[in-house]
């Protein structure tokens, strides 16, 4: 019977280590955003809050060149 105390003993470590990898988790996912925790997201924050665009998409412009350029000119139609 001295395997038996040994796999209780087993078991009481393997349900340890659960329980603090769970702790783990559980204070990770409460402590701010879960999407830090995954390195490409971060990385892809970072760089919109650098550079204001996304990696690989256009980026918005606000400039009044563009929009000056997108407007239609006014045509003179007054008769006189």
């Amino acid at each position: 019977m001295s395997n038996t105390s040994g796999e209780g003993m087993l078991m009481g470590l393997v349900r340890f280590w659960i329980v603090i990898v769970a702790m783990a988790v559980i204070g990770l996912s409460l402590c701010g955003c879960p999407a830090l925790m995954i390195p490409g997201l971060a990385y892809s924050g970072y760089q919109y809050e650098k550079t204001g665009s996304i990696t690989g998409q256009p980026a918005a412009s606000s400039s009044p060149s563009h929009k000056a350029a997108a407007q239609p000119t006014p045509t003179d139609t007054s008769i006189e």
